[in-house]
């Protein structure tokens, strides 16, 4: 493992056990440290072009990145919920980002067709892409969103981890992986198998406690209604029209105040709750596993060895 690898995989390990803490007691993560996350990936990333003499084109998709990054962090969105808002200086820093990202393409041989400039290529895309994925509710949490972002320019490329990771891709798709799944969407990918162990655990947990209800029992527990747990959705509601239903799914940030009423003067006090899942800690075993086990993708299709 190389001594950008080692501190990239510190680093890294680091912030996210704090992101973990936080999530785990408050389900917050605040904005500054991602910022200094991502901030320290560029500076690592700064560096490593020093030292290998990077070619220009890699510089412009590295100040892209970072463009669109601080981005999600200063300055109001161009679309709010009044609609769309034609701010001049947030358009200008997209449209320099735009023109940074597509100016290497321009000329020829500024981008190889393989190697870590063409790997850097798809950090601005990938930045955007989570961005897209949180406002299309794919990506649930803000701080889930920011975290990857953080991680993809913590770790733009793939790392030179060797022996690690365990999980080698097929050298046939090799390159072709390195662009179009960069080592942020490993790390997302990873941490969402980890994630499947949430449902399995809630309904065993549900089996212990005799509340075995399909589906529900693996997507939530029974909980009292007073006092209404503090990290949890309300997964029944009484309609309008007085029916008792099951939301399998509940809407994320609604006040159950109201709901909560209802159920209770019907004499409901033990009603089905779906948790606020802490993303952290999965991202946090997510990354490890992306460093020292790879793409976990690869062993389910036959892609690695």
């Amino acid at each position: 493992m190389d001594a950008f690898a080692a501190t990239r995989l510190a680093a890294g390990t680091a912030f996210l056990v704090v992101a973990a803490a936080s999530d785990l007691r408050t389900r917050r993560v605040r904005d500054p440290l991602w910022i200094g996350l991502g901030t320290l990936g560029l500076v690592v990333l700064a560096v490593k072009f020093v030292v290998e003499s990077a070619p220009w084109s890699a510089w412009t998709f590295a100040g892209s990145a970072a463009l669109l990054f601080y981005a999600v962090f200063f300055g109001r969105p161009l679309t709010e919920e009044d609609g769309f808002h034609a701010r001049s200086v947030r358009i200008a820093v997209f449209s320099v980002a735009g023109v940074m990202w597509i100016a290497p393409f321009a000329f020829r041989g500024a981008v190889p067709a393989t190697g870590s400039t063409a790997e850097l290529a798809s950090t601005p895309v990938i930045i955007g892409a989570y961005q897209g994925l949180y406002r299309l509710r794919i990506l649930h949490g803000g701080a889930d969103a920011k975290g990857l972002m953080a991680i993809t320019l913590l770790v733009p490329t793939y790392p030179n981890a060797l022996p690690f990771p365990l999980l080698m891709p097929d050298p046939r798709v090799d390159a072709a992986l390195r662009i179009v799944f960069p080592f942020s969407l490993v790390v997302w990918v990873d941490a969402a198998i980890v994630s499947l162990a949430i449902p399995i655990g809630l309904f065993l947990f549900n089996v212990l406690r005799g509340d075995v209800a399909i589906p529900q029992a693996f997507l939530g527990y029974r909980a009292r209604l007073d006092p209404f747990p503090a990290h949890a959705w309300l997964m029944e509601k009484i309609t309008s029209r007085g029916e008792h239903v099951l939301v399998l799914f509940p809407k994320r940030g609604e006040n159950p105040a109201d709901d909560i009423a209802r159920l209770r003067a019907t004499g409901v006090d033990r009603a089905w709750v779906t948790p606020k899942t802490p993303f952290m800690l999965p991202l946090l075993v997510g990354f490890l596993l992306a460093f020292l086990a790879g793409n976990l993708v690869l062993a389910v299709f036959g892609l690695g060895h």
